[in-house]
């Protein structure tokens, strides 16, 4: 008869605890990594949207009558906003101003950051895009955990 198991003299098995232990191990470190991983871009994400909430919440301070332009004001508030450290350290240098007008509405003021973590990863579009440094190493087990491929964050303000 096989057992999993060797027998010492008192006839009880001996190594079912190393056979449990080497099946469940790589479950339970998978899980462990999986959540730090996870944890990680959900603080970037995090990071993301409090800095573009607050480059929109500064336009709210613009004085409508004490300029000629407020849209241009609006828009250079924002922009100085993010600009003056708002971006978290991870998203490194930003491609464009973070801060835009969208179409056919001068007042209002959309503050989009994105952090591209896959090839081909965020749409095109307006809004600032970071150099992340090093997203991709954080799923170096071959796309283990599946990552999205971009990261976003939005926010509008109507003044």
């Amino acid at each position: 008869m096989f057992t999993a198991g060797r027998r010492d003299k008192s006839g009880k098995e001996r190594g079912a605890v190393a056979l449990e232990f080497l099946v469940l191990f790589p479950l339970i470190f998978s899980l462990i990594y999986a959540a730090g991983v996870y944890g990680v871009l959900f603080s970037w994400q995090v990071r993301m949207q409090i800095a573009v909430d607050r480059a929109t919440a500064s336009v709210m301070h613009l004085d409508r009558n004490g300029t000629d332009e407020p849209d241009v004001e609006a828009l250079k508030l924002a922009n100085d906003s993010v600009a003056g450290g708002l971006v978290p350290e991870f998203m490194g240098s930003l491609s464009t101003e973070a801060c835009y007008h969208p179409p056919g509405a001068d007042d209002q003021v959309v503050c989009t950051l994105k952090v591209v973590l896959a090839d081909g990863g965020c749409a095109d579009g307006q809004g600032a895009v970071g150099t992340a440094k090093g997203p991709g190493a954080l799923g170096f087990w071959g796309g283990f955990p599946p990552m999205p491929d971009c990261l976003q964050a939005t926010a509008k303000v109507v003044y």
